[in-house]
């Protein structure tokens, strides 16, 4: 029979435990959050950078901040997210017939309902792909696979410069429709992150992770702001984004778990996150316009 001693001593973990998945729900949905605002206003401004925004790793990076197998959730999330990018290929040019709406419906309806038809064929796709992660999940072929994938893509189906747009921030998000957008939002990544807890497993944690909830309703709000041929310019280099998780997900987990061996504590885990997020962003802005303004010249 436990001493009075350990039964504290469990209570107390079990309370850290609690803790800690609720501070980790806070933290995903304060940047899930940020995620949806700006990935729509950049998408907005320069859709180069915002096709390669709405994969950006944001998520991921705080998912093995509380994970216990980095690499397992690494893993999961190849596979899982560049399946997110082909996805996002095809809604981009065909999003008004998934699911096909009335034309007089209200903008934010036209928002929901999309996301959640976009979510439910995410799901069909990424529960396959997660129960076969151990077996496809090896990063460099992976890698290769998708870089022959945009080559093919970016030779094959580039489209001509999109015009300029210069929406300003308050104008796109401090008002009554930015406002109801971000409850929308809320309330549907609060329905998934407390579903996703339910379950304690790397993969699933992992392909919960990997949900593209902020891309999905930045990319819903552009779509009913802006016209399809400025939509169809986000196509040009969504593919561009696993190029950049792929390496993002394998240097992360390992950096993680080389802290943890040496108890460095999860203040340094945490940093090391920003760090990473803050890299990977300034190659986003640094590479791609360049990379963008070499193709349109060809």
């Amino acid at each position: 029979m436990p001493s009075r001693g350990e039964c504290w001593h469990h209570r107390g973990r079990r309370r850290d435990n609690a803790k800690g998945e609720v501070l980790e729900i806070i933290g995903k949905l304060f940047l899930g959050i940020a995620a949806f605002v700006l990935v729509g206003w950049f998408g907005a401004r320069d859709k180069r950078v915002g096709g390669v925004l709405l994969t950006f790793p944001l998520l991921n990076g705080v998912a093995m901040l509380a994970g216990p197998d980095p690499l397992g959730m690494a893993a999961a999330i190849y596979l899982v997210m560049m399946w997110n990018c082909l996805l996002y290929l095809v809604v981009i040019h065909r999003y008004e017939l998934l699911p096909p709406l009335p034309p007089a419906l209200n903008a934010q309806a036209k928002i929901v309902l999309r996301v959640a038809t976009w979510v439910l064929l995410w799901a069909a796709g990424g529960v396959g792909l997660a129960w076969f992660r151990d077996t496809l999940s090896v990063a460099p072929l992976l890698f290769v696979i998708q870089l022959a994938l945009v080559a093919w893509y970016t030779s094959r189906w580039w489209r001509p410069p999109p015009p300029a747009s210069w929406p300003t921030f308050g104008g796109m998000w401090l008002n009554r429709n930015g406002l109801l957008r971000i409850v929308c939002f809320v309330a549907a990544f609060a329905l998934l992150a407390v579903v996703a807890h339910v379950v304690d497993d790397s993969r699933w944690v992992g392909w919960a992770s990997a949900l593209p909830l902020p891309g999905f309703f930045a990319l819903a709000t552009l779509t009913v702001m802006q016209d399809k041929q400025d939509i169809a310019s986000l196509g040009d280099t969504v593919l561009l984004g696993p190029l950049l998780f792929i390496p993002f997900n394998a240097l992360l987990a390992r950096a993680i778990i080389a802290l943890r061996a040496e108890q460095a504590g999860t203040p340094a885990e945490v940093a090391t996150v920003v760090v990473f997020w803050a890299v990977t962003a300034g190659f986003v802005f640094a590479a791609v316009p360049p990379f963008a303004r070499w193709r349109d010249r060809l």
